[in-house]
């Protein structure tokens, strides 16, 4: 029963890793959410999270399988997870937007303790709908 579980979150902490690594594009990030993209320093933290759920995905399947096996499952896992975040962008990308909700808490935060204080937060121009 343990090794199934262990198995399964594999697989779901290398689709979450993958999901963190798509919505750091910025094509992605439009088509899963309609808020802000992040910036430059937003993007990065997203893809240096993404590598570390991987990460942790590979250090889970060598602690269930050992070094040998245990590579090989990652290997496996993590071509399902890309498989499943592709078909997830395709079909239905608002299932990934409780990742954006989580990516921009930093900057909502950040703009209510503005408008708090009485400062004025930045004018972010609407996006272009004729530029790709």
């Amino acid at each position: 029963m343990t090794g199934a579980l262990l198995l399964i979150a594999v697989v779901l902490i290398a689709y979450l890793g993958f999901a963190l690594l798509a919505i750091s594009q910025t094509r992605h990030w439009r088509a899963v959410s309609e808020t802000v993209e992040p910036g430059r320093v937003g993007k990065l933290a997203l893809r240096v999270a993404g590598g570390v759920w991987l990460f942790l995905a590979l250090c889970l399947a060598l602690f269930r399988d050992g070094p040998s096996f245990g590579a090989l499952l990652w290997s496996t896992a993590i071509s399902l997870a890309a498989a499943a975040v592709a078909f997830t962008l395709t079909w239905c990308p608002a299932l990934l937007r409780p990742l954006t909700a989580m990516a921009t808490v930093g900057v909502r935060l950040r703009c209510d303790r503005m408008k708090a204080d009485g400062q004025r937060t930045a004018n972010v121009p609407p996006r272009n709908p004729t530029r790709p």
